[in-house]
C-alpha cells in the first residue's frame, strides 16, 4: 500500500493508517535530519570508533527527527494534501527540512557555523544594524545574493533578555518598569517566588535529558513549548501510554531529590522568618525578663 492510499484511508477516519504512515516514513524523517544536520557542520564522526557518529551527533540527529516527527503529524493531520500535485514526500521534505533548519538556527546557532560564515554573518548584521546600510547595499558589498544576506541578517547570534530592556543604571524590579502598576503581588513575593523557580531548575536540570524534554513539554516550562501527550510520544517515538507513566517516574525523582535540597531549605528559611515559632503557652517567666530589661534600659537612658 502506498503512502497516498494510506492517507486516503486516514482521510476516511481511519487512525490506524497514520501510524502505519508515520512508520513507513521514518527513514525519509531521518535522511532528512542527517541532510541538515551536515549542512549545519553538525555531523561528525567518532574519533576513538571508526565509522559511528560522535555522541553529540546522536544527540543532534535524535531531536532533529523529534522535529521531523511533529511536522510530518502536524503536516498529515491538517488535511492540507492534495495528492493530485504532488506525491507525498515531495509535499512533506520541504516542511519537514525547514522546521529542522529553524529548530538548528535556534538551538545551536553560531556554534554550527565555520569561522568564515561567522565573519560572514557578523559582516552583515554589522552593516545593517550599525552602518545602517539597505539590504540590498550589503547584498553588493559583500558580492552575495540578495537571500544570502537576508539570511546573514536573520541569523541567531545572540539571545535578549529582560534586563537588555531597561537602562542600565536602573537596579529596581526590571518587571516593575517595564509594566508600571501591573504586578498584583508583593516584591517579597516576586523574589520568593524566583527563587522557589530557579532552584526547582535545579533540579529539573539534573534529571536526564529524556526525562526533561518530557516533563518540560508536558507542563511547559524550563524553556519547553507545552506539547500533548500524543505529540511527545510521536517525538520519542513512544506510546501516550508510555509517555504519562515517563512523566510520573521524572515528577517521582524530582519529589525524590527534594528533601535537603537547596530548594526546601530555602522554603524552610522563608517560612521560618514569615511565621517564627513562638514561646510556649508559659511564657511569664520570659515576660519578666523583657520587662526587667526595658526597665533598665530607660533608666540607663536617663542617666
Amino acid at each position: 500500500m502506498t503512502n497516498e492510499e494510506l492517507v486516503r484511508r486516514y482521510y476516511g477516519g481511519d487512525e490506524r493508517a497514520l501510524e502505519e504512515l508515520y512508520r513507513r516514513n521514518l527513514g525519509l524523517i531521518r535522511r532528512i535530519a542527517r541532510e541538515t544536520a551536515r549542512e549545519f557542520n553538525c555531523l561528525h564522526m567518532d574519533r576513538e570508533r571508526p565509522g559511528e557518529l560522535s555522541g553529540y551527533t546522536k544527540t543532534i540527529l535524535e531531536d532533529l527527527c523529534g522535529e521531523g516527527a511533529l511536522e510530518f503529524l502536524t503536516r498529515v493531520q491538517s488535511r492540507e494534501y492534495d495528492e493530485s500535485r504532488a506525491v507525498l514526500a515531495t509535499y512533506l521534505y520541504p516542511h519537514l527540512k525547514g522546521r529542522m533548519i529553524r529548530w538548528l538556527e535556534q538551538h545551536i546557532g553560531n556554534l554550527s557555523l565555520s569561522k568564515h560564515e561567522m565573519d560572514a554573518v557578523r559582516q552583515a548584521q554589522r552593516l545593517y544594524h550599525s552602518g545602517q546600510f539597505s539590504i540590498e547595499e550589503i547584498a553588493e558589498k559583500m558580492d552575495v545574493l540578495l537571500e544570502q544576506a537576508v539570511k546573514h541578517i536573520r541569523y541567531n547570534t545572540h539571545f535578549v533578555g529582560v534586563n537588555d530592556l531597561i537602562p542600565g543604571s536602573y537596579d529596581g524590579d526590571p518587571f516593575e518598569r517595564l509594566m508600571p502598576g501591573n504586578l498584583s503581588v508583593s516584591a517579597e513575593q516576586v523574589v520568593y517566588r524566583k527563587v522557589c523557580i530557579e532552584l526547582l531548575q535545579e533540579l529539573f536540570d539534573a534529571l536526564p535529558k529524556k526525562d526533561r524534554d518530557i516533563l518540560g513539554k508536558f507542563y511547559g516550562v524550563f524553556g519547553f513549548e507545552k506539547t500533548s501527550l500524543k505529540e511527545i510520544g510521536m517525538y520519542h517515538m513512544m506510546k501516550e501510554s508510555a509517555v504519562e507513566k515517563a512523566k510520573e517516574r521524572a515528577v517521582t525523582k524530582l519529589k525524590k531529590a527534594y528533601p535537603g535540597s537547596r530548594l526546601q531549605i530555602w522554603r524552610n528559611v522563608h517560612r521560618m522568618i514569615r511565621r517564627p515559632i513562638l514561646p510556649a503557652k508559659d511564657d511569664r517567666a520570659l515576660r519578666r525578663s523583657f520587662t526587667t530589661s526595658t526597665l533598665r534600659n530607660q533608666e540607663s537612658g536617663r542617666s
